[in-house]
């Protein structure tokens, strides 16, 4: 058993004369508690041991802005004497086991059905709703940058939270992704609760100045166990799968397990369908020429009438009226196709002139523009009912406006 040595030190040199100690556990997936009886045997200062706890402690502490507090010096190692329930155990849930096989093979099989970007991610995590009971999950990729995530897609939570983002590195999803490996916590509202009551103490003592800013998660804001899963194909981490739950100890290291399956062929799925720079059909023109529909613009605003998209080009941030939009790469490609509709009636584009758009200055290599044009699409519906963006084949998009719209460029 392991012990992590962080703020206990009156405890730890009272073991270090009498290295015998009692300690009570809760099995997080029963709740049932056990009276564990201990001898010391030594203390990890490296090694695989300590760097498993370190990674997880970190994200934990990065995730309330504490790094630079909850810093591990080692963790010691006891030999288990004896162990016994508090109270009778009432068992251990019942193995969901059975039908495993057949879920996953409906999951692929699902997945492999999907054409586009947008359909995979909704279908995805919908299955590991009905397939799996994960209710509350979403998927964050990396920005052009590769220092940030943000959310594309999401399920089960009353906001989507479609385009928050996570600094890669930082908190247990930065952490993953950073790292390339799977991070789960069992009870993560005690962790806060130890986190917060550090916090609290530090800044009482005018030591606030350690603490980093707090960084929101998307999704539950009580969540109580986590697990953020890398989506990693052809050697690169695309992005992560968090799975959320207000239910203390939901993920265990088989869920870990059966979710790294299926993070993988998800991730594999997302390459399939044109992720981080897939090929485009062959026939989609070279450049964002002038239309082939469309007579007339029916959304173009006349005086006294329709609303204002104002865009920002300092940051690339749109708004709708007075309402926040979206911002970087999706903004510029936005702000792009409302001025073709506006001024030459177009209403109908290709990926393949998007990316080749010399205007927009996307990155050639790695660009994940079906990624930043899903994000698009999604907040287009969550925030207004002027203006949509249609997927209506591989590789093309229909811009729709229903009601007179203006385009203002702020200096």
């Amino acid at each position: 058993m392991g012990l992590s040595v962080q703020f206990f030190n009156k405890t730890r040199r009272n073991i270090l004369e009498n290295p015998r100690a009692q300690v009570i556990v809760v099995a997080p997936e029963t709740t049932d508690q056990y009276r564990m009886e201990l001898e010391f045997e030594r203390t990890e200062t490296a090694g695989a041991l300590f760097e498993r706890v370190r990674v997880r402690l970190d994200a934990i502490a990065s995730q309330s802005g504490m790094q630079d507090v909850f810093r591990l010096r080692g963790v010691d190692v006891y030999r288990v004497i004896g162990c016994r329930p508090i109270v009778r155990p009432q068992g251990a849930r019942e193995d969901a086991d059975t039908g495993l096989v057949a879920a996953v093979a409906q999951f692929m099989g699902r997945l492999a059905a999907c054409g586009d970007l947008d359909t995979l991610l909704a279908t995805a995590l919908e299955r590991l709703d009905a397939l799996f009971g994960h209710a509350q999950s979403f998927v964050m990729v990396r920005d052009e940058s590769g220092k940030r995530l943000y959310t594309v897609a999401s399920h089960g939570f009353v906001e989507s939270g479609v385009g928050s983002e996570v600094v890669i590195g930082e908190g247990l999803i930065g952490t993953a992704a950073a790292r390339g490996i799977p991070l789960r916590t069992t009870n993560f509202a005690r962790e806060r609760v130890l986190s917060r009551a550090v916090r609290e103490e530090l800044t009482r003592i005018g030591d606030a100045g350690r603490l980093a800013r707090e960084i929101p998660l998307p999704g539950l804001d009580d969540a109580k166990s986590q697990l953020a899963i890398p989506l990693e194909a052809r050697g690169e981490v695309l992005g992560v799968l968090c799975l959320q739950s207000d239910a203390a100890g939901r993920f265990l290291a088989r869920d870990e397990s059966r979710m790294q399956l299926l993070a993988r062929h998800l991730a594999v799925s997302m390459i399939a369908v044109g992720f981080a720079g897939g090929a485009e059909p062959a026939a989609a023109p070279a450049s964002m020429g002038p239309p082939a529909a469309a007579p007339h613009a029916p959304g173009v605003a006349t005086d006294g009438a329709g609303i204002t998209v104002r865009y920002f080009p300092c940051d690339d941030s749109v708004f709708i009226d007075d309402a926040y939009l979206i911002k970087g790469v999706p903004g510029r490609i936005f702000q792009k196709l409302l001025q073709l509709y506006l001024e030459q009636h177009s209403q109908e584009f290709t990926n393949k002139e998007i990316r080749l758009e010399p205007s927009l200055k996307l990155p050639e290599f790695q660009d994940n523009l079906e990624a930043r044009l899903v994000l698009l699409r999604r907040r287009l519906e969550e925030r207004t009912d002027v203006v949509r963006l249609d997927h209506v084949g591989r590789g093309r998009l229909r811009l729709s406006v229903v009601r007179p719209i203006r385009l203002k460029v702020e200096v």
